[in-house]
C-alpha cells in the first residue's frame, strides 16, 4: 500500500525560509551593528562579525551561555543575568552596558533587543543589536566634567547665540543675574548687560566689544557689570565667537571673573606705594607725579605754581630727648596742622624724615606763596601736646616759584630745598624764596663735594702748622714755641688753595670729615717725627688737632687714634685734641664717654672757642679738660674794650684756678 502526499508547498516554504535565512545572515554579517540571536533559554545561537569585533570574542566562544562573560560584572545584577526564572521580555528593550573584552579593556555598548514570536504568539527567542558607544559616552563624560567644572567655579560662564540670546549660564552667572536653576534664559540679552551700565561706559563698551569680535573673533579686558541687586562689579572678561562646521557664527562664549577684591588690594597697594604710612600724606612718588601734571596744566592756563619745602628745626633733639615714638606722634600732629593752613586743592606731601613739601597751584605771584608760607609758620607756632608733654617746633621753609614753565620737577624740588637751607642759615623759623644765586651756590657746593671725595686719593690736601707760643714771666721776655696746631688746607686743582671754611662744612655733612680727620692726625704725627730727626731740640713739641662733631660721634674714633699713635711710636702726651664748646654739648653723655676713652690713651684735651657756646660751666667739672682756648672775638678787643678785657681776665683766671692752661687766639698784632 502506498500513500503519496503533495509536499510542494512545504518544500517551497522551506526553500523560502532557507532563502530568507540566507538573506538575513548575509545582511547580518555585513551590518555595521553587532547582531545576536538567542533562543527561549537565552542560549546564544548566532552572532555576526561586527558583534565579534566589538566584544573581542569569536562566535564559538559566544554560543550557548558563553556570551555572558562579555557583560561587565557590575552590570550583571541590573540585567538579572544570574536569575534562571527571568522571563524574556515580550517588548523591545533598550539599555547601555559595559563590555569586557578578553584583554581586560572595557567598552561601552548600547543594546537593543526584540522578542521572537511563534505563530501562536509565544516568545521563542530574542534578537538584538550591539552598538559600540564608547566614544559617545566618553564625550558625554568630558562634557559633564566641563559642566561640573563650570558649575563649581566662582567665575561667571555663559554661552549666548550670535544675537545675544543667553543659552547657558553656570551657577555663578545665574546667581549674578538673579535666576533660579529652572528659570528660562532666553529672556536675557547678553549685550543688554553692558548697555545697562551708566553712559558713556555702556555704549562705549558695546561698540568696543562688537568691533573686536567682528574683527578678531574675540575680546578680553576689564568691564563693569550690574548685579541683579543693582550693585556694580568690576570684571575681567574673555569673550570669544565660535564658528560652526560650515563656518557660520554659531555661538558666543563668555568667562568673567569678579575682580572686586583684586581692585581693592590694588587700591590699597597703590595707596601704600604713593602715601606715607605714618601720616597718610602723599609721598615723594605721588608728589612728583602731581607736580609734573601741575606744571603741564599751568603752561596752558598761565597761572603759577609754587613749591614750599619744609624742614623741622631741631627735630633730632625731640627724637633724642623724648624718643622716636613721640617724634612720630609729633609728625602726625604737624601734618594735621599743615592741613588746616592749606587751601583746598593744594597738596601736602611728606618728603621723608622731618621734611614736608607743599604744592600750591593757581597763584598769581610770589606774594601768594609768601602768604601761604606765613600761614604755615603760624599754624605750627603754638605748642603741640603729645602724651601730656608740650613740644614747640619751628619750620624752615624754602619757596621755589619758577618763571620758566618748562622747569623740571626734580629741579624745582632741588631749588626749594636750597632755599630752605638758606632759611636755616639765616636763623630758622622763617622762609626764603629761591633765587639763582642759591642755584649757583648749590652747584658750587656739589662741585666742591665731588672734588673733595677725590682730594685725599689725589694728594691735594695739605697740613699747615700754626705755632703755639708760651709767654715769658715778664713783659718783653722771649716767646718759646711749645707746640703747633694742625690746620687743613686744600690745594684745589682749579680754585687754588682753599681754607677750611670752603669745604669743612661739606665734609661734615657728607661724613668725609672722618677719613680726612684721620689723615690729618697721621700726617701731623709723621711730620713731627721728621722734625724730631732734623731738629732734636723740638722733641717736646706738642701737636694740636681739631676734632669735629661727626668724628666725636664716630665709633671708630678712639681705635683709629690708638692705631696711629702706636704705628708712629708717638708719645700720647704730645698730642692734644681740640673740640668746640657747642659740639661738646651737643650730646653730653656721648661726649663724656668719648673724652674719657681719649683721656685713657694719654692724650691732652682742649675746648676751642670757649665763651661763645650756650652751655653751663658745670661741664668743666665733668670733662677732663686740659686747656681752654679763649675765642679771638674777645682777644681782638682786649686793648681797647674794657668788657673784652674783663671777659679774657675771667676766662684765664677760671682756667688757672681749675688747673687748666689758658690759650689765647688772635694775638698776631
Amino acid at each position: 500500500i502506498a500513500n503519496f502526499r503533495d509536499i510542494s508547498d512545504r518544500r517551497a516554504a522551506e526553500e523560502a525560509l532557507r532563502t530568507s535565512e540566507k538573506r538575513f545572515r548575509s545582511v547580518a554579517q555585513s551590518s555595521p551593528s553587532g547582531i545576536f540571536q538567542q533562543d527561549a533559554q537565552r542560549n546564544c545561537v548566532y552572532v555576526n562579525q561586527r558583534w565579534q569585533e566589538i566584544t573581542g570574542y569569536t562566535a564559538e566562544e559566544a554560543m550557548g551561555t558563553g556570551w555572558r562573560k562579555v557583560v561587565h560584572p557590575d552590570d550583571r545584577p541590573r540585567l538579572r543575568l544570574d536569575d534562571p526564572d527571568r522571563p524574556i521580555p515580550d517588548q523591545p528593550v533598550h539599555t547601555e552596558l559595559r563590555v569586557v573584552r578578553p584583554n581586560g579593556t572595557v567598552r561601552w555598548a548600547a543594546v537593543s533587543t526584540a522578542p521572537m514570536l511563534s505563530d501562536d504568539g509565544h516568545v521563542v527567542g530574542v534578537v538584538g543589536t550591539l552598538e559600540d558607544i564608547s566614544d559617545r559616552v566618553e564625550a558625554q563624560r568630558d562634557n559633564q566634567r566641563l559642566i561640573n567644572v563650570f558649575e563649581a567655579t566662582s567665575d561667571l560662564v555663559g554661552i549666548c547665540a550670535p544675537d545675544g540670546t543667553l543659552l547657558y549660564a553656570n551657577r555663578a552667572a545665574r546667581d549674578f543675574l538673579g535666576l533660579e536653576r529652572l528659570d528660562p534664559l532666553d529672556r536675557f540679552d547678553a549685550l543688554n548687560l553692558l548697555e545697562r551700565l551708566p553712559d558713556p561706559d555702556g555704549s562705549r563698551l558695546v561698540a568696543e566689544v562688537t568691533s573686536a569680535i567682528t574683527d578678531a573673533g574675540m575680546w578680553s579686558g576689564e568691564l563693569a557689570l550690574l548685579r541683579h541687586d543693582g550693585t556694580q562689579k568690576p570684571m575681567l572678561a574673555q569673550l570669544m565667537l565660535h564658528a560652526g562646521p560650515n563656518g557660520d557664527d554659531e555661538f558666543l562664549s563668555a568667562v568673567l571673573r569678579d575682580i572686586s577684591e583684586r581692585k581693592r588690594l590694588e587700591s590699597v597697594l597703590h595707596h601704600q606705594a604713593t602715601h606715607d604710612p605714618l601720616t597718610g600724606l602723599p609721598n615723594r612718588s605721588l608728589l612728583l607725579e602731581r607736580l609734573t601734571s601741575s606744571l603741564h596744566h599751568h603752561r596752558v592756563s598761565g597761572m603759577r605754581v609754587a613749591l614750599l619745602f619744609l624742614d623741622l628745626d631741631h627735630f633730632k633733639v625731640v627724637n633724642d630727648s623724648l624718643g622716636h615714638a613721640l617724634g612720630d606722634q609729633l609728625l602726625v600732629a604737624i601734618a594735621e596742622r599743615l592741613g588746616t593752613a592749606m587751601r583746598p586743592g593744594d597738596m601736602i606731601a611728606r618728603f621723608g624724615g622731618d621734611e614736608f613739601v607743599l604744592l600750591c597751584e593757581n597763584l598769581h605771584g610770589p606774594a601768594d606763596a609768601a602768604t601761604i608760607a606765613e600761614r604755615v609758620l603760624a599754624s605750627v607756632s603754638g605748642p603741640f601736646v603729645i602724651d601730656d608733654t608740650e613740644v614747640f617746633v619751628g619750620l624752615s621753609i624754602g619757596i621755589a616759584f619758577p618763571d620758566d614753565t618748562e622747569t623740571d620737577p626734580a629741579d624745582l624740588i632741588r631749588d626749594a630745598d636750597a632755599a630752605m637751607y638758606r632759611a636755616k642759615e639765616k636763623g630758622r623759623a622763617r622762609f626764603e624764596v629761591f633765587d639763582y644765586a642759591m642755584r649757583r651756590h648749590a652747584v658750587d657746593r656739589l662741585d666742591i663735594e665731588n672734588a673733595l671725595r677725590r682730594a685725599i686719593h689725589r694728594g691735594e690736601l695739605r697740613v699747615h702748622y700754626q705755632p703755639i707760643l708760651t709767654v715769658g714771666p715778664t713783659p718783653g721776655a722771649l716767646l718759646a714755641v711749645s707746640g703747633v696746631e694742625a690746620l687743613l688746607r686744600w690745594e684745589h686743582p682749579d680754585r687754588g688753595l682753599l681754607l677750611p671754611d670752603s669745604f669743612i662744612g661739606i665734609a661734615e655733612e657728607t661724613g668725609l670729615i672722618v677719613d680726612i680727620g684721620t689723615w690729618v692726625l697721621a700726617e701731623g704725627c709723621a711730620e713731627m717725627s721728621r722734625w724730631k730727626v732734623r731738629h732734636p731740640n723740638l722733641g717736646g713739641l706738642r701737636l694740636c688737632v681739631n676734632l669735629s662733631g661727626r668724628q666725636l660721634s664716630h665709633p671708630r674714633l678712639v681705635a683709629d687714634i690708638r692705631s696711629i699713635l702706636e704705628d708712629g711710636n708717638v708719645d700720647p702726651d704730645l698730642i692734644e685734641f681740640e673740640i668746640t664748646e657747642s659740639v661738646l654739648m651737643d650730646d653730653v653723655e656721648r661726649s663724656e664717654e668719648t673724652w674719657g676713652e681719649l683721656k685713657g690713651l694719654g692724650v691732652r684735651l682742649s675746648v676751642d672757642d670757649f665763651g661763645t657756646g650756650y652751655s653751663s660751666l658745670s661741664y668743666l667739672r665733668r670733662f677732663p679738660v686740659d686747656t681752654l682756648k679763649v675765642d679771638r672775638s674777645f682777644v681782638d678787643g682786649v686793648d681797647d674794650d674794657p668788657s673784652d678785657a674783663a671777659i679774657v681776665t675771667a676766662i684765664v683766671t677760671l682756667a688757672h684756678n681749675l688747673g687748666m692752661a689758658a690759650l689765647a687766639e688772635g694775638v698776631e698784632n
